[in-house]
């Protein structure tokens, strides 16, 4: 009995570990959506504070995301001064700079993610958001993450997405030539672009409308 307990241990737990990032992130999402309409101090940290300070094995985070403990280290550190600096301020102004850290947490698993959203088969959104621009970008790119993050939750999951910070990794902006942030790429199953829209305050209205009447060809939309 205890050697199948052993064998079970040892064929399941790279199936956990390999859902660290999916569950760091789900808990930041759900702080977004938790406190979008909240106007007091910034609430739902717990679960995300639990998840992040999770023991985790060296050579596991190096296999499975070509990351090093003390690249963890630093999001862990940074994740501690936002809450410092988010006790005495709004749930507003506590979401902007928690998008930043959101942001770094992208960097870290950055490669990670870029495989997993591009062989995904269902129609996927990218977010190109941005950690340096100035203040209106910055919140414009915090608002659209909530967006895209609402959307998802109100699509029960049928669309994947990927926000990544187009300052640091701005690879996919040059092969998909769209240069501002943020901006949002829509691709089918194929990674065939459906539709581009840059810079656009509307950008969830446009989502919906171009997803409800989508056509059976490629449209890029450039506008």
């Amino acid at each position: 009995m205890k050697r199948i307990i052993l064998l079970s241990l040892l064929y399941f737990s790279p199936n956990v570990f390999g859902q660290l990032f999916e569950s760091i992130e789900k808990e930041a999402a759900n702080v977004f959506l938790m406190n979008e309409n909240n106007s007091n101090s910034i609430i739902g940290l717990e679960k995300l504070r639990t998840t992040l300070s999770a023991d985790i094995e060296k050579s596991d985070l190096e296999k499975t995301y070509n990351a090093k403990p003390s690249v963890i280290d630093t999001l862990r550190r940074h994740f501690d001064l936002f809450e410092n600096e988010s006790k005495n301020i709004s749930s507003d102004s506590a979401l902007f700079l928690f998008n930043l850290w959101y942001l770094h947490l992208s960097n870290i698993f950055y490669d990670y993610k870029k495989e997993k959203f591009l062989s995904s088969n269902k129609t996927k959104f990218l977010l190109f958001s941005t950690s340096m621009s100035c203040h209106c970008t910055l919140e414009m790119c915090k608002n659209q993450t909530i967006d895209i993050l609402n959307f998802i939750k109100e699509n029960n999951n049928e669309y994947d997405y990927w926000i990544i910070d187009s300052y640091e990794h701005n690879d996919l902006q040059l092969k998909y030539e769209t240069f501002f942030a943020p901006s949002v790429i829509v691709f089918d199953d194929l990674n065939k672009v459906l539709l581009k829209i840059e810079y656009e305050q509307n950008m969830k209205e446009q989502l919906v409308s171009f997803l409800n009447h989508k056509p059976n060809t490629e449209e890029v939309n450039n506008e």
